[in-house]
């Protein structure tokens, strides 16, 4: 779920998976890629719906976290 400032939410489910893999050299790298569905809202979102795709890439030991995210959504009438 996501809140705006004015109050307004976007409820959504997301599904993803997340994989931690040992190097060679004993470091460690690790990915998370997911899907959001956003299910409807409050407010101007009430009729929401669309999708999108996160691909993170993170490092713990480092406290590294990087992230692309992309989507789309429509208001059905």
């Amino acid at each position: 779920m996501t809140t705006y400032d004015n109050g307004d939410k976007i409820f959504s489910a997301e599904d993803g998976i997340s994989q931690t893999v040992l190097n060679p050299d004993g470091s460690k790298k690790g990915a998370f890629t997911g899907v959001t569905r956003f299910t409807g809202g409050t407010g101007k979102y009430l009729n929401v719906h669309g999708r999108g795709r996160e691909v993170t890439s993170f490092d713990a030991s480092k406290n590294f976290n990087e992230s692309h995210s992309e989507g789309e959504y429509w208001l059905e009438k």
